[in-house]
């Protein structure tokens, strides 16, 4: 029985095998072609704005439908028994098949490439294997004998292994993309490319063998060649220059990041890895953007010569496919995405829910700090909604302090003096954030309607031993008292580096030295217990005015734990 099955399905397989030489030469050409798709592939997935993002996908599309096509049609010159039916190919199905192949592929590839669903990549895997075998069809349809007579076998493989292709391949890119959050990112391997390439063979030989063709008379070998020639011209010409439109328009995108990144942060690396991570983050963006995923820290800000409490809130994010997130990151794909608007109002109003929450425990004479974009301040509705906020919560405004990048305030000019006008006259004090890192402008700092600077950590990087440091410091102090503007120094570690601050007139520090951040729940418990202990034991490391210490080198007992990255 099993023999007499087997008999008659080869018996079905009217086509051979196509000969050893056209075998090798058709999975190098089709592991080539995996080749460039997945590099396509890939950086559409790489892109993390909608503009970016949907012109990829548009390209690789039309790429990917054209060079799959070329494969297919290059195909059909390996079986002698095909070789007239390749010649004789009528313009109007070969360029329906084409038309077919690349819509398949416009609407699946952005689900394929950026999809976070395993059930939807697996749906997509199955339309573009449907859409590709339709195409097949459409092109050999005036060369198949009779439609109704159908080798449910071949077709049965061929489904299979078109369907395992483009899904298990996207499953790998899905899952080598998700690498970049480890040590070791892992891109498909060449030998996955070949095993690739064999498989389209196989799927090939099975489509010639799905339906009966007719017996058609060579026209002769010249004109077949001509015709294979121009195909494979046209396949590696496209390949070619999709490629290297790749590499300008990664570069291009890569300026315009660095661009926005600038103004919100201002110590953000770009890298390869950098923007993967990026893409992974615009991917999962609109299950991230929920409140209650936006979680705020708060750590406090000392003032020796005020009495308040003064907290910076600090933005963290977990995901369970992806980890903890960057804070940085998670705001510059917002600003690519067109969504800063929304993620600054979100944590806002979390942030004012949490000082409510507070007050009910007890917790009065509160002020918070929260980092916004420039471009959330420039929307005229901003002020009446902050208005409206705070009254929700009957808070007075000078509980709120909003930070701005010096470079936001500076680059945006008289529009963002304007904007900070506004808030002045509501009540809410602005803070110029990671000041010294960028193009301050002094002429312009004397005009700015800001309430006080936070000095970047960089400047107490090797302060006790750096004499430079120390007297740029002490002018800083003297320059903001002068303009009536309060200073803060982030990323005080140590008692020494406290010391030398206070030496130098500075009274404003946050860092470990006084606190770590700390969810919203404890901050009630931390300010009734360890508050005042903390504030007066830093208070007694204070030398008496007039005392130097500045020189004083640390001793190896004095330093504190390693740098923390204030913000993130």
């Amino acid at each position: 029985m099993v023999v007499s099955i087997w008999h008659n399905a080869a018996q079905a397989f009217a086509v051979g095998f196509p000969p050893l030489l056209q075998c090798l030469l058709f999975w190098l050409f089709a592991s080539l072609v995996v080749h460039v798709c997945q590099r396509l592939v890939e950086h559409t997935a790489f892109s993390v704005d909608p503009s970016s993002r949907r012109i990829s996908a548009s390209h690789a599309a039309l790429c990917i439908g054209c060079i799959v096509w070329a494969l297919d049609v290059v195909g059909l010159f390996m079986y002698a028994e095909l070789a007239h039916h390749a010649e004789a190919l009528d313009l109007v199905p070969a360029l329906s098949g084409l038309i077919i192949m690349v819509v398949s592929a416009r609407l699946t590839i952005p689900t394929l490439s950026t999809g976070a669903s395993k059930a939807r990549i697996a749906v997509a895997g199955l339309c573009l294997a449907v859409g590709m075998l339709v195409a097949h069809f459409t092109i050999t349809r005036d060369q198949v004998q009779d439609f109704a007579s159908v080798n449910w076998t071949a077709i049965a493989l061929a489904f299979a292994i078109a369907m395992g292709i483009a899904t298990v391949t996207s499953m790998r890119h899905r899952s080598a993309r998700l690498s970049v959050l480890t040590p070791r990112y892992r891109r498909q391997s060449w030998e996955e490319k070949v095993l690739c390439g064999a498989a389209i063979l196989l799927l090939h030989w099975l489509l010639v063998n799905t339906f009966a063709l007719h017996a058609r008379t060579p026209r002769g070998e010249p004109e077949s060649h001509a015709l294979l020639g121009i195909v494979l011209v046209f396949g590696i010409a496209l390949a070619m220059e999709q490629l290297s439109n790749m590499r300008f328009d990664t570069g291009r995108q890569q300026l315009l990041r660095r661009g926005l990144s600038m103004m919100r942060v201002s110590n953000m690396a770009q890298n390869p890895e950098r923007d993967m991570q990026l893409s992974l983050i615009a991917d999962h963006l609109p299950s991230l953007l929920r409140p209650q995923r936006l979680a705020l820290h708060f750590q406090p800000i000392l003032d020796f010569r005020q009495q308040g409490v003064q907290f910076e809130a600090l933005l963290r994010i977990t995901d369970k496919t992806l980890g903890p997130i960057n804070p940085e990151m998670f705001l510059l794909v917002c600003e690519l995405q067109g969504r800063t608007v929304e993620v600054d109002r979100t944590i806002l109003a979390n942030a004012l829910d949490c000082v409510k929450s507070w007050q009910a425990q007890g917790l009065h004479d509160v002020t918070i700090s929260v980092n916004v974009a420039p471009l959330t301040l420039l929307e005229d509705s901003f002020v009446p909604w902050l208005r409206g906020e705070l009254a929700q919560r009957a808070l007075p405004p000078r509980a709120l302090k909003l930070e701005l990048t010096e470079h936001a305030i500076i680059a945006l000019g008289a529009q963002m003096v304007a904007a900070m006008q506004r808030l002045r006259t509501l009540g809410v004090a602005v803070v110029m954030d990671d000041f010294g890192t960028g193009y301050s402008s002094l002429g312009m700092l004397a005009d700015l309607p800001i309430a006080g600077i936070k000095c970047d950590r960089l400047f107490v990087q090797q302060l006790p031993q750096d004499r430079r440091r120390q007297s740029l410091l002490r002018h800083i102090g003297t320059l903001a008292q002068e303009f009536g503007l309060s200073v803060v120094v982030e990323g005080v570690e140590t008692a020494e580096e406290l010391r030398i601050l206070r030496s130098v007139g500075l009274h404003g520090i946050q860092g470990y030295v006084y606190s770590r951040p700390m969810p919203a729940a404890d901050v009630p418990a931390w300010h009734e217990t360890q508050m005042q202990p903390r504030r007066a034991a830093l208070q007694e490391l204070v030398p008496a005015k007039g005392t130097a210490t500045a020189a004083r080198a640390p001793t190896a007992s004095a330093r504190g734990p390693a740098p923390w990255v204030p913000g993130t």
